[in-house]
């Protein structure tokens, strides 16, 4: 085991870094006073920020020592301090750790404890040279659990009537992850791409990648996609194009489009149940098979919200089927929040 202690550690939203005494407001506010953040947890709410400084004044001193593991979860947008992630139990003898975590209420369902857990499983195993991490949850709080198989762990079992928190004694869901489990993620290059709005003569290449998205639709939901990309499915992209309410955007790298989306101006007047609704919605999104994961989606998101910036809307919405939960994962670590559900029941 390296006894590195908390180093510094960012992801695509976060920057994980030691506690500082001025994140003591935004500890208080953001999750150290809220009860529902605090339920399941073994420590009470704090009851002013003169709290949360002493409970820093104790922190910030233990990061001289290299067993000591326990960062800030800073959101990279605003740099404000939104929760925490540390190793609670540490053995060195068999070089294990336990997680605990907690979270400002409002940034949850995002997916940004499972992105800061991920990273930090990745540093304690390839830079501490753990062989070991766990974590648990109460049986009564099944979302923690969700975040735990997210981050890859895996469910090891229920030990009752094992643990105490602020609802009184309560069983145990525990998972873990060995070293020997884990897979880093491999290195990767970013590509040198270019985003913009389609030129005519683009289209064709559109066409390409929009067959893709198609065949996945029918791999996904074999009885609701029709097979084959009729020409009438190939046409219609020029019928986009011509759409004034409508843009296509694209992503080029070497001079190949690899990379598009389909964005439609909607506007919902107002009715007697709901207030008029002004967005930019992404109709379609796709990027090639050939070109994943070299930071063309994040790109493309990226020039889709400085567009809409500029055009005034204050909403971007998409949809998507539950089946393409890579494109889920992508979407929520991008910024998207899901705000209703679609739900079917077959008969």
């Amino acid at each position: 085991m390296n006894k590195t202690g908390t180093q510094r550690i960012e992801t695509h939203r976060l920057i994980l870094r030691p506690f500082r005494m001025e994140d003591a407001e935004d500890m208080y506010t953001n999750w150290a006073s809220d009860p529902e953040v605090t339920r399941f947890l073994t420590w009470p709410v704090h009851g002013s920020v003169d709290v949360t400084r002493r409970v820093l004044e104790d922190w910030i001193p233990r990061y001289g020592d290299g067993r000591y593991f326990h960062w800030a979860i800073e959101w990279k947008e605003t740099g404000r301090a939104i929760g925490s992630i540390a190793v609670v139990k540490l053995e060195e003898e068999t070089e294990a750790a336990e997680i605990g975590y907690c979270l400002s209420q409002a940034f949850w369902g995002q997916g940004i404890v499972p992105e800061a857990l991920r990273a930090v499983m990745e540093y304690l195993f390839a830079t501490v040279g753990l062989n070991r991490i766990a974590s648990y949850h109460d049986v009564n709080n099944p979302k923690s659990g969700r975040v735990m198989v997210k981050a890859g762990m895996k469910r090891e079992g229920i030990l009752r009537g094992a643990g105490k928190n602020n609802t009184g004694i309560c069983d145990e869901v525990r998972y873990a992850l060995l070293r020997d489990e884990w897979e880093p993620k491999p290195e990767r290059e970013t590509a040198r791409v270019t985003v913009r709005f389609a030129r005519e003569e683009n289209l064709e290449q559109v066409n390409v990648l929009r067959r893709q998205v198609n065949d996945l639709h029918v791999a996904g939901k074999p009885e609701v996609f029709k097979p084959g990309f009729t020409d009438e499915l190939r046409d219609y992209v020029y019928t986009i194009f011509r759409n004034p309410e409508q843009r296509i955007v694209v992503a080029e790298v070497n001079g190949t489009i690899c990379g598009f989306a389909v964005l439609h101006h909607i506007n919902k007047p107002e009715n007697p149940f709901m207030y008029e609704r002004d967005f930019l919605d992404i109709d379609e999104f796709c990027v090639g098979e050939d070109h994943r994961r070299q930071g063309i989606a994040s790109a493309m998101i990226r020039f889709i919200r400085d567009f809409a910036k500029g055009q005034g809307y204050h909403r971007i919405e998409l949809n998507m089927w539950e089946f393409n939960r890579d494109a889920l994962a992508f979407y929520e670590a991008a910024g998207f929040t899901s705000f209703r559900r679609y739900m079917e029941m077959m008969i």
